[in-house]
């Protein structure tokens, strides 16, 4: 790129201080560090690439040296290019100095550019530290007393984050669908016994097919949304817990409470018959027939007088 920019930059490379300059460079052209001190987690990694996609291009420059070869070495931002080429990015705006640079003020100038998101691994933060001889560069790395003393206890046979193989699966609701996931989530729990096991990693797959017919049915594409679908086909099917406290006589299993919307099928009821229940609910507890915290016996008491063809 040197001797190739537009007018354009070379007239803003010409008022830059400090000797640095501007270029787009090619993804191709650009030299990543083989030792980073910095790592990003796995999501975060990924809220940068979703952001640079969004935006069509990086938002804050990386600042590159350039090499005697023609390559423009990464000191700072290498997580920012590698999430502009996994967002499909075929060059990159860079800050750099073509300027002479010993290792160790590479090294400085890496470990110095701490303001980009993400955290330090601190083994290998101690092993570039330690690589720095001129005590000047030790300072300009910007590594306080603090942060040193804290780098004389790490465990070199540690193993961090940023090695690990591992994948993050979120899912995003509205406060309304939350609200929603949790209020039935709390229905399912209260008619599951104590004998049942839960949260085997079958469970899981099964959820994942689940919402990937749900997305082929509806031609959606949102994992939350394909889980609210799940939850109302599950609450089109409330009758079916009863299978959580029912034997194959109708008899009960347990003596826990469950959900009247097993029974009902829903938990909701017209306004006029919810009046006349309310009213013989009151009158039933004014004649001492029911507690207040039974108020499900008046029900009971009808049900059962009802079988018995009184």
């Amino acid at each position: 790129m040197v001797g190739k920019e537009s007018q354009q930059v070379q007239k803003i490379n010409a008022k830059l201080a400090g000797g640095f300059k501007l270029a787009i460079v090619p993804i191709d052209q650009l030299e990543f560090l083989e030792k980073n001190a910095r790592f990003m987690k796995n999501e975060t990694f990924q809220n940068l690439v979703n952001n640079i996609k969004r935006d069509g291009g990086l938002s804050q420059l990386p600042f590159c040296w350039l090499t005697p070869e023609g390559k423009y070495r990464i000191l700072s931002g290498n997580h920012r290019c590698k999430a502009a080429i996994e967002a499909g990015l075929t060059e990159v705006p860079v800050i750099y100095t073509d300027r002479d640079l010993t290792r160790d003020e590479q090294i400085a100038i890496q470990l110095s550019h701490n303001a980009i998101t993400g955290e330090d691994d601190p083994v290998i933060l101690q092993e570039l530290y330690a690589e720095i001889e001129d005590l000047e560069m030790k300072y300009y790395s910007g590594l306080d007393d603090k942060v040193l003393d804290q780098l004389e206890k790490v465990q070199i046979d540690g193993i961090t984050e940023a090695r690990l193989d591992y994948l993050t699966v979120s899912f995003l609701f509205l406060p309304e669908e939350r609200d929603e996931l949790f209020r039935v989530f709390e229905e399912a729990k209260e008619t599951i016994s104590d004998e049942t096991v839960l949260a085997r990693l079958e469970d899981f797959d099964r959820l994942l097919e689940a919402q990937k017919k749900v997305k082929q049915s509806y031609n959606i594409f949102n994992g939350a949304t394909s889980l609210m679908i799940i939850l109302d086909i599950f609450e089109r099917h409330l009758e079916d817990l009863r299978e959580g406290y029912l034997d194959e006589n109708g008899e009960p299993e347990h003596k826990n409470h469950v959900p009247i919307a097993s029974v009902l099928g829903s938990d909701e009821i017209p306004a006029e018959a919810a009046a006349t229940l309310n009213k013989a609910i009151e009158k039933a507890l004014s004649s001492g027939e029911i507690d207040k915290k039974e108020k499900w016996k008046l029900i009971e008491s009808l049900a059962t007088k009802y079988l018995s063809g009184e």
